[in-house]
């Protein structure tokens, strides 16, 4: 396994490693703010109820910019586009620190859901554009995923710690997101410095697509949205069950068994490692099962494990279900966002990845928003119980509507 890996990263573009090498920042970066920043609103007297409002509050704010940010990236080009995005980020992780007041943390909020719009509405399109083959774009999502999860373990780690090491006045997480933002500020300069300039081929395939007669541009581009609905209608589940679990584990294994910080941070950063596992596996899964039965087959796993997390049980089993789910999760959400950008057009991408965030983040604020009110009302086994629900009827849709296109639109790709 290990000789596959790191010939599936020999044989990369420059361009990719280079993305995939500054994406540790970011990783880490994250990992500190997905730990502390509800303990944090805790902390400043937050209700369960506020923290699910805000946590909704930034998913809708990000499907509602991805469309306009799909169209200003067509202007502005990726690489500025994700630039901009890692410096708002910088800016958002500042405010947090300081912000105390509904206004401040709100404002916060926001200013990190722009940067998240941003840089979800380029960074795969542009990793994509520096891939030579169908094949590198695979490898090169799965090993960029892989890295940022990581090293969102290291950050999830550090988290735990940091407010030990480095207490702040507002409350202990204070200064722990200036270490986060100092990470997200370094990485956003050192892209801007080191990742070329876009290659020559989406030109090229702007050209051919120009060149073509105008009723068949007509006909690909009716074929083109259809398609691209449907995928985004899959990915619309996908968020909406990252938003029930996801944002709120941290609260979950405070509360429900009773954790201390230092202790979650140690099992969602050995997480990390799991979800690390599970991107570099999503290639050689591919190759070894085909895209449509490896679909099926992490859909029905994922099923099964998170329904088992609902159930009542010693914390020391439910970790280890953590870990077997972070490996599940990550590997069937990797290749969906990759196999679903894969098979739209180049010309099509930037579109599709408003279209992609937007239903993403609708999915999440309605299922974040819901969570809210039922972890306030202390019923933490809920939500992995709708979470295991809500993969059903993703795997319906894909099983009914999905496959068939999305295989036909691949095999012509190849």
């Amino acid at each position: 396994m290990w000789s596959y890996t790191v010939g599936l990263f020999r044989d990369l573009s420059p361009g990719v490693k280079r993305f995939i090498a500054t994406e540790s920042l970011f990783g880490i970066g994250a990992g500190i703010f997905n730990l502390i920043l509800n303990l944090h609103l805790l902390d400043l007297g937050f209700s369960k109820e506020d923290v699910g409002r805000i946590t909704s509050l930034g998913a809708l704010t990000v499907g509602l910019t991805s469309l306009p940010a799909g169209i200003v990236v067509k202007y502005i080009g990726r690489k500025t586009m994700l630039v901009i995005g890692m410096l708002l980020a910088f800016l958002a992780l500042i405010i947090f620190g300081f912000g105390t007041s509904v206004g401040m943390i709100t404002t916060a909020q926001l200013t990190w859901s722009l940067s998240i719009s941003a840089i979800v509405n380029s960074e795969i399109q542009l990793i994509f554009q520096y891939c030579r083959t169908k094949k590198e774009e695979t490898s090169a999502y799965s090993l960029l995923f892989a890295i940022f999860t990581l090293c969102t373990g290291i950050g999830t780690w550090l988290g735990g710690y940091l407010p030990l090491w480095l207490p702040g006045h507002s409350t202990l997480y204070q200064y722990a997101f200036f270490v986060a933002g100092g990470c997200l500020g370094l990485s956003g300069i050192l892209r801007g410095v080191l990742l070329p300039s876009a290659n020559d081929r989406s030109v090229a395939t702007e050209k051919s697509e120009t060149s073509a007669a105008p009723s068949s541009v007509k006909i690909k581009k009716a074929h083109a949205y259809s398609l691209m609905f449907l995928l985004a209608l899959l990915i619309f589940n996908s968020g909406f069950t990252f938003g029930l679990l996801s944002p709120f584990l941290n609260v979950i294994l405070k509360f429900r068994f009773g954790m201390e910080d230092s202790s979650i941070s140690g099992l969602l950063a050995l997480s990390g490692v799991f979800f690390f596992v599970g991107s570099l596996l999503v290639p050689y899964l591919m190759e070894r099962m085909g895209s449509r039965n490896a679909f099926v087959f992490l859909f029905l796993y994922n099923i099964v494990v998170v329904g088992l997390m609902a159930l009542t049980m010693p914390s020391s089993v439910f970790a280890v279900l953590l870990m077997i789910r972070g490996t599940g999760f990550t590997m069937l959400n990797n290749m969906m966002d990759s196999e679903c950008m894969s098979a739209v057009a180049e010309e099509d991408r930037n579109v599709f990845a408003g279209m992609r965030t937007v239903s993403r983040s609708i999915g999440n604020t309605i299922a974040s928003y819901w969570a809210g009110y039922i972890l306030a009302a202390n019923h933490y086994a809920l939500p992995f119980l709708l979470t295991a629900v809500a993969l059903l009827t993703g795997f319906a849709v894909y099983a009914w509507f999905v496959q068939g296109k999305l295989a036909q639109r691949l095999q012509g790709q190849t």
